[in-house]
């Protein structure tokens, strides 16, 4: 072997050898966050007992399952007309019906990391359109749907003050995220602290594009009107949850009880950074049932209720409309999630 084949095989080897050396840490990435989240709901099982988890189960009105499917059916069915509006005004241009479609289809990875943005890459698919655009349009509609599901657990926590103070406290987030958006003295005084991080400092262009867009979006007045869809969205959620409860353990929980639960495990979950909010909204929302008197067992049994109606379903939903959006807009064969936030729009043919 000469010189340069000698070079060669080294320089092979030492790629191999770094290939193989950050594999187990690029694992730790993709499957840290779902072993953690097991570890949660596991330790909370173990806990409660499984003969006492089985017995609460076995409990569960049947009755209910059905109308839990519809209400999440209506709850993404609200996202994708939702979405559409906040598209348009981000100078996407797509029809209701394949919006909706799209919507759906983005649910089918939606337990994966950065699963909720899948739908946006699917959007610049078929419509030849940049991903930020539509990325945009998802911070909006997730900021306006935050702060209505706090805004719905404030009259359930002005009787208990420990509640409120969680309640306050989200809110009084949620209006600085708004802050930060919206007055730029604010915004430059973060991006000014952020350019002092090596690796957020990569980050500083992407986040100011993002930061006008959104800004764009939050001052139409159409972004408010439409809002009454979020609303609704926040409503249908909170009575799915209530009758999560009501189905293992009925008469514990009352309507504005349920809306404070959710709506605190709910943010917890989103601050959790795990997909789906998996192990953070169960940890909390079995813990606020227990605040509020229902046994250890009926409480996992009532939040994994919760997550199959949601997350669960959502997933089935979604991979069934992404077989057909994959079949009628002939969508590639790769990871919906990869992003790709540097492609630009295609070019009008002349």
């Amino acid at each position: 072997m000469g010189p340069g084949g000698t070079r060669h095989a080294l320089a092979s080897t030492d790629l191999s050898d770094r290939h193989s050396s950050g594999r187990p840490l690029r694992l730790i990435r993709r499957f840290g966050p779902y072993l953690l989240a097991l570890g949660v709901i596991g330790a909370l099982l173990l806990f409660a007992s499984p003969e006492r988890f089985a017995q609460a189960t076995r409990r569960f009105n049947p009755t209910v399952a059905p109308l839990l499917a519809l209400l999440s059916f209506c709850y993404y069915l609200l996202q994708g007309v939702r979405w559409r509006p906040l598209l348009a005004a981000a100078g996407v241009k797509i029809p209701f019906p394949r919006a909706i479609l799209l919507n759906f289809a983005g649910q089918a990875v939606g337990l994966l990391p950065g699963g909720e943005l899948a739908r946006c890459v699917l959007v610049s698919e078929v419509c030849q359109s940049e991903v930020g655009d539509a990325v945009a349009t998802v911070t909006v509609q997730e900021l306006i749907y935050s702060l209505l599901i706090t805004a719905v657990a404030v009259p359930g926590s002005l009787r208990w003050p420990e509640a409120a103070a969680g309640v306050l406290l989200s809110l009084v987030g949620i209006a600085t995220v708004f802050l930060v958006l919206t007055v730029p003295a604010v915004f430059r005084a973060v991006t000014r602290v952020l350019g002092r991080i090596p690796v957020a400092r990569r980050y500083t262009g992407d986040v100011e594009e993002l930061r006008r867009s959104t800004v764009l979006l939050l001052t139409r007045w159409d972004t408010l009107a439409w809002s009454l869809v979020s609303v609704a969205q926040v409503l249908i959620t909170v009575t799915m949850f209530w009758l999560a409860v009501q189905a293992v353990a009925p008469g514990m929980l009352s309507y504005p009880q349920a809306a404070l639960v959710y709506a605190i495990a709910h943010l917890a979950g989103s601050l959790s950074f795990s997909p789906g909010g998996l192990g953070g909204f169960e940890a909390v929302c079995v813990g606020m049932l227990l605040a509020f008197g229902v046994p250890l067992s009926a409480a996992i049994a009532a939040s994994l209720v919760q997550r199959l109606s949601d997350k669960g379903l959502g997933t089935l939903y979604g991979t069934a409309a992404y077989l057909v959006a994959r079949r009628r807009y002939q969508l590639q064969r790769r990871s919906m999630v990869h992003h790709r936030s540097t492609r630009r729009k295609a070019p009008t043919p002349t």
